[in-house]
């Protein structure tokens, strides 16, 4: 590789707002140096560089584009060299710089520096691929491997060509693209929550962890992703439904409830069927493998509607299955219970005190939620108290398509009664006066150190704005059902506030 090679002033070089490492566009040389302090430890370089001194013996790369210097290669050390000679560059971190060139005031800043100079970006893109994808020289990162050369796909370059020019092996290529295709996916969604929005186009979200999500087949299917074998997607225009269940996942994984180690995430897990099928909810995949771009924004209840009525679609006059309204609607707030608009249920709507009232539409899958009974299964009480039972037999006889309130409320009931029970015959203590609130924080406390149950907990702790679904079984559900007036459940919402109940009873109480 002969290129020329030039003595260039500091000033004549623009750092690359084309860099990989950059997760933005249309930003100043500022707002570059401050994000290398953050994710490239640009502060360990200025200090290197001033206490043992500029070595040029690996050249930065430039390019010309339109008369100026653009690093392509060796922005890292351009920018230390920048913020040496201007502090000011960095802006709150100059402080640190001050107290670098203080502490080594003897020290070589060099104002010009060689620079090798590339005939074009494209012949630079083999040496950047083999400075940081196949040795230890400052590696990029997983995700900025993708991004590099996903960037090279287009009509005129295909996986294969970037085989033969990168001999990386072909697994490797195509899992670096399936990235590429996620990451660009995930960027050009619409979002309704900003703070989620900043978490995704921002180096907060780590695609090497959302990796663990996408890449396996039952999640990729729930979402309905579809990657041929170079590891492109086949479509990358979402249904609503697709949208959401994205949102959904994404949000988990801002809110830290999921990541590399979460159950949800190994396929050979119990809890990662539970978590494909509250996926497939969401987006709306019914059994027979289709999906609906309509529904709410929560665990969507499509397959458990208990009408038998069909809805006319006011065009055509056939049959269509109705799975709910806005999709940005369906969301609870504690305190201020359900905003207004669709719902999560079938053809459903949430009313203002936290339930759904049904609509006509078409009947969904026959599963457990549009039983008359709770699945029991699984749950056998072992304490030792004779009412606690009684009102447990109750409950497993209690017809909650009937009476779906009175069972609503034994729920809360046996939550706050077995939580008791078990105080006092496990941990010697006795929480007598205290109601649900107090008594889950208790438990909280003594199952701090157990995440499986921890996880639980938080899920009936849960506060502030929640999808629908996730807002039954919740302590702030449970008590407005209790004792708000106006406030009333369907039965769809007892079996899911059930099901989010039974594994603390049947760790506290059961079997």
């Amino acid at each position: 590789m002969r290129w020329p090679i030039e003595d260039r002033e500091l000033y004549e070089l623009e750092l690359d707002i084309r860099n990989v490492r950059i997760p933005a566009e249309t930003i100043d040389e500022s707002a570059i140096a401050n994000y290398l302090v953050e994710a490239e430890d640009l502060l360990d370089l200025v200090r290197d560089i001033l206490r043992d001194g500029y070595l040029d013996n690996d050249l930065p790369v430039v390019v010309i584009d339109n008369g100026r210097h653009v690093v392509v290669e060796g922005n890292r050390r351009i920018t230390a060299l920048k913020a040496i000679q201007n502090p000011e560059l960095l802006g709150k971190s100059a402080p640190r710089i001050e107290r670098l060139l203080s502490r080594f005031p003897d020290a070589d800043k060099p104002t010009q520096v060689r620079v090798m100079v590339a005939p074009s970006r494209e012949a630079a893109q083999p040496l950047l691929a083999r400075l940081h994808t196949r040795n230890a020289k400052k590696a990029w990162l997983r995700e900025q491997q993708a991004v590099f050369y996903h960037a090279q796909l287009s009509s005129s370059v295909t996986a294969d060509d970037l085989r033969t020019i990168y001999p990386i092996g072909t697994t490797s290529i195509a899992s670096f693209i399936r990235m590429g295709e996620m990451r660009e996916l995930i960027r050009s969604m619409k979002y309704d929550d900003p703070d989620l929005e900043k978490f995704v186009k921002t180096s907060q979200l780590k695609m090497t962890a959302f990796e663990y999500a996408y890449e396996l087949p039952k999640i990729r299917q729930a979402l309905g992703l579809n990657f041929n074998k170079d590891g492109l997607l086949a479509s990358k225009k979402l249904s609503e439904g697709q949208r959401r269940g994205l949102i959904y996942l994404l949000g988990e994984f801002r809110a830290k409830r999921l990541n590399t180690r979460s159950p949800e995430l190994k396929s050979s897990k119990d809890e990662h069927d539970t978590f494909v099928d509250q996926l497939r909810q969401l987006v709306g995949v019914v059994e027979t493998g289709t999906s609906d771009a309509t529904g709410a924004e929560g665990l969507g209840r499509a397959s458990r509607n208990e009408s038998t009525n069909v809805a006319d679609d006011g065009n055509s006059g056939k049959a269509k299955p109705s799975i709910g309204g806005s999709p940005s609607s369906a969301t609870a707030e504690a305190g201020g219970g359900h905003s207004s608009g669709p719902g999560p249920g079938p053809g459903g709507t949430v009313n203002q005190t936290g339930s759904t009232e049904q609509q006509p539409g078409s009947r969904g899958p026959n599963r457990g939620e549009t039983r008359s009974r709770l699945d029991m299964e699984g749950f056998e009480y072992k304490g030792s108290s004779a009412g606690l039972r009684r009102r447990f037999e109750e409950l497993r006889r209690l017809d909650v398509r009937d009476f779906p309130n009175a069972g609503h409320d034994l729920l809360r009931t046996v939550l706050e009664c077995s939580i008791k029970d078990h105080f006092v015959n496990v941990r010697q203590v006795r929480l007598t006066g205290k109601q649900l609130g107090a008594c889950m924080t208790e438990l909280a406390s003594a199952y701090q150190n157990d995440q499986r149950m921890t996880s639980l907990i938080n899920a009936i702790n849960r506060k502030g704005r929640m999808p629908a679904a996730q807002y039954a079984g919740t302590a702030f559900s449970l008590n407005a059902s209790n004792h708000e007036p106006d406030t009333f459940v369907a039965g769809a919402d007892v079996h899911e506030a059930w099901d989010r109940i039974k594994p603390i009873l049947v760790e506290i109480v059961g079997s």
